[in-house]
């Protein structure tokens, strides 16, 4: 059926899936960005600001549907925090009638969060659902996100204080980030002290997470970078670290401005914070 949708898109068919525009290679494609001749899916749950009971909830939408043909759909899920910074994005197959996926990773205790679907079919996407909102689990008395502490809740943190996190981190737990280091252990290291920023900790970070820091790859396929912040919205970077994987490395921030499009910009894994122990 994909062979078919796409002769139908390369003469401008309308029974195509793919709008004329995009078929034939215009920039302008359709006005909301969209490439794609489906509906937009419909969110199910969570929604209405309802507070969720895990930190990995499911989430449930309605398909889209085609206009003019039937295509398994891909679908692309978002969650946002309320300033629409990117939180989790997941790549989720099309069930029947309704899709649902289950979150494998946890989100941040007492957070406002959203969270919108949108269809996708071989780099062709259709419109954005419309946005759900939902609340994480208030955390436990005397639990952190990883180390059994107390955390403050979300605040803002500024790029001197987010460095300073990070070289304590180095510091305290003795990294060495040297020549006998692995390029792994160092993506290790730098994905889990962001991640004291992003989602707080009780040791490193308590007074309260701030989920604007990020990490980057260089696009293409490329490794993650193992020695660069990054403010999730702006994409504004800084190198932190100069010799990284050899002797005499030293902490040094270096802007780099405003990185490229075709680098990835997205938050560290929760589960990089086992790397900071208790």
């Amino acid at each position: 059926m994909l062979a078919l949708a796409t002769a139908a898109a390369c003469s401008q068919s309308p029974q195509s899936m793919v709008s004329p525009s995009a078929a034939t290679g215009s920039s302008a494609v359709n006005a909301d960005g969209t490439t794609l001749k489906v509906g937009a899916p419909t969110p199910v749950s969570p929604g209405g600001d309802e507070r969720v009971t895990t930190r990995r909830p499911t989430f449930v939408f309605a398909n889209a549907s085609g206009k003019f043909v039937s295509v398994a759909l891909t679908y692309r899920l978002e969650v946002l925090d309320k300033d629409g910074n990117l939180v989790v994005a997941k790549s989720v197959a099309q069930g029947s009638g309704q899709s649902s996926f289950d979150l494998d990773e946890d989100l941040t205790y007492s957070s406002d969060l959203l969270w919108r679907v949108r269809a996708e079919v071989e780099g062709q996407v259709g419109p954005w659902s419309s946005i759900a909102s939902f609340k994480t689990p208030v955390a436990p008395s005397g639990s952190g996100p990883s180390s059994g502490g107390t955390v403050g809740p979300q605040r803002s943190i500024g790029f001197n204080e987010a460095f300073g996190i990070i070289i304590n981190i180095h510091d305290t737990l003795r990294v060495n980030l040297g020549g006998s280091s692995s390029r792994d252990y160092r993506v290790n290291f730098l994905n889990a002290a962001v991640a004291a920023i992003y989602y707080g900790h009780s040791r490193f970070n308590s007074a309260g997470p701030d989920p604007s820091w990020c990490v980057k790859d260089a696009g293409g396929g490329r490794p993650q970078s193992d020695d660069a912040l990054v403010l999730c919205r702006t994409r504004e970077a800084w190198d932190l670290i100069v010799g990284s994987g050899g002797n005499g490395y030293r902490f040094e921030a270096s802007y780099l401005g405003s990185l490229p499009s075709v680098q990835n910009v997205y938050p560290p894994p929760a589960s990089a914070l086992s790397f900071l122990g208790q």
